[in-house]
C-alpha cells in the first residue's frame, strides 16, 4: 500500500516529527511539518544547507544537509519547534521567519468546523477586553502572554540575537495597541531595546477586512526612524492574519537598516 503524501497546514503548524540520519559524509535531518521548518534550522545553523528529498519520500517531505556533526542542542531545539507555531510566511522578501504560541482559535476536534478559543485566544480576549477581565485578570493575562513569548525568545538561538523588538502600531493612534503593551512588557522581561513604528495613517482598517490593493499598500505604511544597522530585530503582533501588517513593519525595519527581521506573534489566526 502506498503512503499518502504528507501536507502539512500552509497557515502554520508545529514541527510534527523529525529524525537525524548519518551518512559517509554527512548528516541529514528529515522532518515533517511546513516548509518555513527549514529557515529557523538555517537560522540557527547557516552552515547547513536545504536539499530535495530522497525518491519524493512521503512519509519525510523536508532534508537538510550538514557535513558536520550536529551538537546535541540541535535536538532541544527541534524539540522546542514542536511546541510552538512556526508561520509559512506569504510576503517573501520582508520577513526572514516568524513564529507564533498558538492558534487564536482551535477546532473542537479534528475535522470540526466549531472552534473554541486556545490558552493563549483566551489571554489575548482579555488584553484586548473582548471579555470581561477585572484589573488583576488583565495585569496577569499581560505576564502571562509576556512570560511565554519570553521564553520563545530565550529558547529560539536565531530570535536570541535580536537587540530590538518593533511593536505592531495598532489600527488607531488613539489607543495604544496591544503589541505595544506586550513590547514593553517583553523589553523590560529581555532587556532590550524597544523600538518605535509609526503608521503614515491615523486610523486604518484590520488587515483582514482590507481588500488586495489595501493591504499590499501596507507594506509602504510604517517609518522606523532609529538606525538599525546591521541588525537583527523582532517584528511582535498579538495575532497574525494576513501577514500584510508584519510585511509592512518589517519592511521599514529594513529600509532603517535591519539585517534580519523576525516575526513573534502571541497567536496565529484560523482563518488566513
Amino acid at each position: 500500500m502506498t503512503t499518502p503524501r504528507y501536507r502539512p497546514d500552509r497557515r502554520g503548524k508545529h514541527l510534527e516529527a523529525w529524525r537525524l540520519e548519518p551518512s559517509d559524509s554527512a548528516w541529514f535531518l528529515e522532518y515533517r511539518g511546513i516548509p518555513a521548518t527549514t529557515d529557523h534550522v538555517l537560522g540557527v545553523l547557516p552552515r547547513a544547507k536545504s536539499v530535495g528529498t530522497l525518491k519524493h519520500d512521503a512519509e519525510w517531505p523536508y532534508r537538510i544537509r550538514m557535513d558536520f556533526e550536529p551538537e546535541r542542542s540541535l535536538h532541544d531545539f527541534l524539540d522546542f519547534l514542536r511546541e510552538v507555531l512556526v508561520i509559512q510566511i506569504e510576503q517573501q522578501g520582508y520577513l526572514d521567519a516568524a513564529i507564533a504560541l498558538d492558534f487564536y482559535r482551535r477546532p473542537v476536534e479534528e475535522g470540526s468546523s466549531e472552534t473554541v478559543h486556545t490558552e493563549t485566544g483566551t489571554l489575548i480576549g482579555k488584553i484586548k477586553d473582548y471579555t470581561p477581565a477585572t484589573e488583576e485578570e488583565w495585569n496577569r493575562a499581560g505576564q502571562a502572554l509576556c512570560d511565554s513569548l519570553s521564553d520563545v525568545v530565550v529558547r529560539h538561538e536565531w530570535f536570541n540575537e535580536a537587540t530590538h523588538i518593533l511593536p505592531v502600531p495598532g489600527h488607531t493612534r488613539a489607543k495604544r495597541s496591544v503589541s505595544g503593551i506586550l513590547g514593553t512588557l517583553l523589553s523590560h522581561e529581555l532587556g532590550i531595546s524597544l523600538t518605535t513604528v509609526e503608521a503614515k495613517s491615523e486610523d486604518r482598517k484590520p488587515a483582514k477586512n482590507m481588500t488586495p490593493e489595501e493591504r499590499k499598500a501596507l507594506l509602504h505604511e510604517f517609518v522606523v526612524k532609529e538606525d538599525l544597522e546591521g541588525r537583527t530585530v523582532l517584528v511582535l503582533d498579538d495575532v497574525y492574519h494576513t501577514g500584510c501588517t508584519m510585511a509592512g513593519v518589517a519592511n521599514a525595519a529594513k529600509r532603517a537598516g535591519a539585517t534580519t527581521v523576525l516575526g513573534l506573534a502571541a497567536a496565529r489566526n484560523l482563518r488566513h
